[in-house]
C-alpha cells in the first residue's frame, strides 16, 4: 500500500522526529510505501506572542531579541546547531510527498504524538476532515494536556466527534485520549504503544558509544531543571557517583557537557548512560527501551507521562522533588519484566496496525 502519514514531523524536538521515523520504519518492514504529508498548522488557540516563535517574520524580531537576552548566546548557538541536525535527519529519514490534500495513495495514518491536542490550534484535517483517501486511521494519537472539558468549553465536540466517526480505525497511546474519544464520539479507541516503542531502535542504540566514562543524562526542555534546588540535587547526585552531567538535545549551561547530537545520537547517549533524569515523555520512552535506570519528574504532562510509566509498572520512578533522586535509584528496575511488557504491547499494537490497514 501507498501510505501517507500526518504528524508533527517538523517540530524542534528529537521525540517528534524519532516517532515519525519509527512509524515509517515499521510500515516499511510490512512492505508498504511510506511518505509524509505536509500541512499548514493552525494557531488560533495560541497567544499572539507565542505565535511569533513559530511564524518567522517581522513579528518575530521582538520575540527573538527577548529570547537572546533571556537565554544567552550559548543557548542560541546550541539550538541553531540542533536545528541543522534535525534538518539533516529529516532530509534523510522523513520523505515528503507534498500537501495532504493532494495525496493519491491508499491510506492515511494520523499520528503519533499530540496530533489531537487543540491547546495551540485546531487542525481539522488531523481529525480526519478533508482527507482525499478512502482509508483513514489513527495510530497512537494523543490529546496531550487537552481534556474533554476543554473541548466542550470551546465548542469543539462536534468537529472532533464527526472526524472520528469518519475514520476506519482509531487508536491512542494514553488513557486520557481514550476517554476523550469515548466521551465525545462514543467510540472505543484501541490503546497502542508509541511508535518509538513499536519500532524499538534496537540496532541504532548500539551504533555508537560515547567515550567520556560514567555520566548522568539530563533530558529536559531548557526552560526546566534550572532552579537552584534542582541543579544542586542533580550535581550532588552525580558527584556522589563520580559521574559527569550531560544534557542531550537541550541546552543547560550548568551541565558539564551540552551535546547537540542527532536524534539517533540521543538514543545512543541514553543507552550508555548510568542514569537518566528526565521530565519528558520520549526521554522516559527511550530510557525504557535502552534499559537505562531513570528518574522522572512530572510537570504538566501527567496525562501521557504518568500513564506511560504505569503501563510498565514504573510509577515508583516518579519524584515530586529531585531531592528524592537517591531514594529512587536505590530501587533496581526489573528490566526483564519491563521488556516482557514492551514485547506484549508491541505485538498487540502491531496487530492493530495490520488489521486496520488490511480490513
Amino acid at each position: 500500500m501507498k501510505i501517507g502519514i500526518l504528524t508533527y514531523y517538523g517540530v524542534h524536538n528529537y521525540g517528534a522526529v524519532l516517532q515519525a521515523n519509527a512509524l515509517k520504519k515499521v510500515l516499511q518492514q510490512e512492505g508498504h510505501e511510506v511518505t509524509f504529508l505536509t500541512f499548514t498548522r493552525n494557531y488560533d488557540m495560541t497567544p499572539s506572542k507565542q505565535v511569533n516563535k513559530y511564524k518567522i517574520g517581522l513579528g518575530s524580531i521582538g520575540f527573538y531579541i527577548k529570547y537572546l537576552t533571556e537565554k544567552g548566546l550559548g543557548n542560541i548557538t546550541f539550538n541553531l546547531k540542533k536545528s541543522n541536525a534535525l534538518k539533516k535527519f529529516r532530509s534523510e529519514y522523513i520523505p515528503l510527498f507534498g500537501r495532504y490534500s493532494d495525496f493519491d495513495g491508499d491510506a492515511i495514518i494520523i499520528g503519533s504524538d499530540e496530533v489531537f491536542s487543540v491547546d495551540v490550534g485546531v487542525n481539522s484535517f488531523l481529525f480526519g476532515h478533508g482527507l482525499p483517501c478512502s482509508k483513514v486511521i489513527s495510530y497512537a494519537g494523543c490529546f496531550g494536556s487537552t481534556t474533554a472539558k476543554y473541548l466542550d468549553a470551546h465548542n469543539l465536540n462536534e468537529l472532533v466527534a464527526s472526524g472520528f466517526r469518519k475514520m476506519d480505525s482509531i487508536s491512542v497511546r494514553d488513557k486520557n485520549s481514550q476517554d476523550i474519544v469515548r466521551e465525545v464520539s462514543g467510540i472505543e479507541a484501541d490503546l497502542v504503544c508509541d511508535p518509538v516503542i513499536l519500532y524499538g531502535y534496537k540496532t541504532e542504540m548500539e551504533s555508537d558509544k560515547p567515550s567520556i566514562g560514567d555520566y548522568v543524562i539530563v533530558y529536559s526542555y531548557d526552560k526546566n531543571m534550572n532552579s537552584a534546588n534542582e541543579i544542586s540535587a542533580i550535581r550532588d547526585f552525580a558527584k556522589e557517583r563520580k559521574c559527569k552531567i550531560v544534557s542531550v538535545g537541550m541546552y543547560h549551561k550548568w551541565c558539564d557537557r551540552n551535546e547537540v547530537a542527532s536524534p539517533i545520537g540521543m538514543v545512543t547517549w541514553i543507552r550508555n548512560a548510568k542514569y537518566v533524569i528526565t521530565d519528558t515523555f520520549h526521554g522516559a520512552v527511550v530510557s525504557l527501551l535502552c534499559n537505562t535506570p531513570m528518574v522522572v519528574k512530572i510537570r504538566g504532562n501527567t496525562n501521557k507521562l504518568e500513564f506511560l510509566l504505569s503501563e510498565y509498572g514504573l510509577t515508583d520512578r516518579i519524584v515530586e522533588s529531585l531531592n528524592q533522586i537517591d531514594s529512587v535509584v536505590e530501587q533496581d528496575i526489573d528490566f526483564n519484566t519491563v521488556n516482557q511488557k514492551i514485547a506484549e504491547r508491541r505485538s498487540a499494537s502491531l496487530n492493530f496496525l495490520k488489521e486496520a490497514l488490511e480490513s
